[in-house]
């Protein structure tokens, strides 16, 4: 069983944090929700406004013992904070702030569970 704190080891959070304000700006520009240029922008916005979050909630989160089940709180944590910042930022539904969040935080999170995955399969 892969130790948790690999999540937080190196760099992973910093290119992390950068591919996910990427696939979260597409995501959000897929789904029309404003032009590209303020999609990147909302998604800066919401991925760090999460970001900082979970950074205060990551003693939690790496208490948990399966690096799947952190990553599925981180995933929720993100998905929750995320919502609401679109909500403050576009004067949107909470629906359609909250799916657009999940959508584009689901894509973001398939990246990190590639890499969680390539170390676990990964012999050490």
């Amino acid at each position: 069983m892969l130790d948790t704190s690999l999540l937080a080891a190196g760099t992973f959070p910093y290119v992390f944090l950068l591919v996910s304000i990427i696939i979260d700006g597409l995501m959000l520009f897929q789904m029309k929700w404003t032009r590209l240029a303020g999609c990147f922008r909302d998604s800066a916005l919401v991925n760090l406004a999460s970001a900082l979050v979970i950074a205060l909630v990551s003693p939690l989160i790496l208490s948990i013992p399966s690096i799947f089940l952190a990553l599925l709180a981180a995933l929720v944590v993100a998905w929750i904070v995320e919502g609401f910042v679109l909500v403050l930022l576009r004067r949107r539904s909470f629906s359609q702030s909250y799916l657009a969040a999940l959508a584009a935080n689901f894509t973001a999170f398939v990246f990190a569970y590639v890499y969680v995955v390539t170390f676990a399969l990964t012999p050490l």
